[in-house]
């Protein structure tokens, strides 16, 4: 495998799905070398809720986030300033696993806070992998699920244990070793 650049693997953890009403309190990010798919920087930080009245009640289950975790963490501009000074935007493609949520809220948040965008338009969707992967071998069977699968029946699949999913740092990793799994296969 080869590809032109790093690939940095970013989740976050949201107040609710919607960017122009909810707020990240959570970014994660993986440095994924373009070649080896190993990592090679990682990033993770809680957010200042500035909103946390707002918050989506089933997000919060989801994520498991509590006010304490985030209460006294850094505001959104200092983690992106923190996150920018990491990464170089120029030399990575943004990836993420999913819907186009997680690059709706971080461009917002980049938006709301002033600082400018510099990471390429394209981005790299590991979920039309994971999806194709398991299409081409009959293994869409979850009933339950519009897509046919769950990211836990790809960590079954792969022998993938995680005791604190839904964390954006965990979550990173899960995704990470399943591309490498898949990429590994092809």
């Amino acid at each position: 495998m080869n590809f032109k650049k790093d690939l940095l693997l970013i989740d976050l953890e949201t107040t609710g799905l919607d960017a122009g009403k909810h707020e990240i309190i959570q970014i994660a990010a993986i440095l994924l070398d373009k070649k080896t798919l190993k990592e090679k920087e990682v990033f993770s930080s809680f957010v200042k809720a500035g909103a946390w009245h707002r918050r989506n009640k089933e997000s919060m289950a989801i994520n498991k986030i509590a006010f304490g975790q985030v209460k006294d963490a850094p505001d959104i501009k200092t983690v992106l300033y923190q996150f920018n000074k990491l990464f170089n935007p120029k030399n990575v493609i943004l990836s993420y696993y999913g819907g186009p949520l997680d690059m709706d809220f971080l461009r917002a948040a980049y938006h709301h806070t002033g600082l400018k965008w510099q990471f390429d338009y394209h981005y790299f969707n590991l979920w039309g992998v994971f999806y194709s992967f398991l299409g081409a071998r009959n293994r869409l069977t979850n009933k339950k699920k519009f897509a046919g699968f769950s990211l836990e029946d790809l960590m079954k699949k792969f022998n993938i244990i995680s005791k604190n999913r839904h964390d954006a740092l965990e979550d990173c990793r899960i995704e990470a070793e399943i591309l490498r799994k898949i990429m590994k296969s092809l």
